[in-house]
């Protein structure tokens, strides 16, 4: 007996990609979801171990949290939406979250509305369009791997961070602030990025295993 599947599989294999289907719109609001949540939920990473130990039964671990790191898996949800749903439900979800955040809704992590066009960050948020794209173009040259889907997911960040920092360099100038605005929206959050990327081409190799084979 096969698992019966709960959204059609794009097709893989050389594919001329010219009207999206109606597996590419579910593909594209399950993405849209994702890319909502994860701008929302953020991910904490404590500096320490376990400070102390009190030796008694049962013994009691002393635990200082202190996070000194944290990410948001914004960037990981928009290019497992690739990954999943090939690059038109990417372009179409990211489109649409782009849209809906420019015209009233503050999706985005400090905002939204049209003034977010003159932020800095406003490179990347255009680079999710086609870095989600590339991503799940990708994704469904080859049969899935870890090490391919990661690699595809690579790639579409490497776009994102291309067109954010030419947003950068837009915004900023080339001068001093831009160098702080490079340390700030591409050098900080990239191992959250990357550890994103880590967890995204796990899942996204269970689910495609799972539903498209």
């Amino acid at each position: 007996m096969t698992m019966a599947r709960t959204l059609p599989a794009p097709k893989q294999g050389n594919r001329t990609y010219y009207f999206p289907t109606l597996a590419d719109f579910l593909w594209a609001i399950l993405g849209l979801e994702l890319t909502i949540v994860g701008t929302l939920y953020r991910v904490y990473i404590p500096d320490t171990l376990p400070q102390s130990m009190i030796w008694q039964w049962p013994p009691q671990v002393l635990w200082h949290w202190d996070p000194v790191y944290s990410f948001s898996l914004q960037v990981a949800a928009v290019l497992l939406t690739g990954l999943l749903g090939g690059p038109l439900a990417g372009i179409i979800a990211q489109t649409t979250f782009l849209g809906l955040g420019l015209w009233y809704y503050p999706l985005f992590f400090e905002g939204g509305g049209l003034s977010y066009l003159q932020h800095p960050a406003m490179g990347y948020l255009v680079g999710f369009i086609p870095g989600s794209a590339l991503a799940g173009a990708l994704a469904y040259r080859q049969r899935s791997s870890l090490n391919w889907l990661a690699s595809s997911a690579l790639a579409g960040l490497a776009v994102i961070h291309g067109c954010g920092l030419l947003g950068l360099v837009v915004h900023y100038g080339w001068n001093w602030s831009l160098v702080q605005g490079v340390i700030t929206y591409a050098l900080s959050p990239l191992l959250g990025q990357l550890i994103g990327i880590l967890g995204i081409s796990i899942v996204g190799l269970g689910l495609r295993r799972l539903f498209f084979t």
